[in-house]
């Protein structure tokens, strides 16, 4: 009994974890946090610290992913294992398209990892 309980805990524990994505850019040196569990996109910089509440993680096709506030696309995930924050030999699962504004630009490039995908050196 003890063990059926103790498995059944662990396979919850794992299947409750919530998903997070961070994503990397230069120009300017910014990281943003996506996390599922409190639909939040959290953008960290050298004299930023933005948090964006209440935004949805959709799936527009295979492989591509949306992050969506009021009606507004934030973040275009593309999962192609070709991402790049622009600077480093790093290549990351995720390509992002930023489109928050957030980083002095119409539109900024980089690569995300999620706690089940990870980044990869050249």
């Amino acid at each position: 009994m003890k063990k059926i309980f103790f498995t059944s805990a662990l396979l919850f524990a794992s299947i409750s974890q919530a998903d997070i994505i961070k994503c990397s850019f230069t120009e300017p040196f910014i990281s943003s946090t996506y996390s599922t569990t409190q639909s939040t996109l959290t953008y960290v910089g050298f004299d930023l610290n933005k948090v964006i509440k209440n935004v949805s993680f959709q799936i527009k096709s295979a492989g591509v992913f949306e992050l969506v506030s009021h009606g507004k696309v934030i973040q275009t995930l593309t999962l192609n294992h070709q991402g790049s924050n622009g600077m480093s030999d790093t290549i990351y699962p995720f390509e992002v398209k930023d489109q928050s504004g957030i980083m002095n630009a119409n539109v900024g490039f980089g690569g995300c990892v999620s706690n089940q995908l990870k980044s990869k050196k050249q």
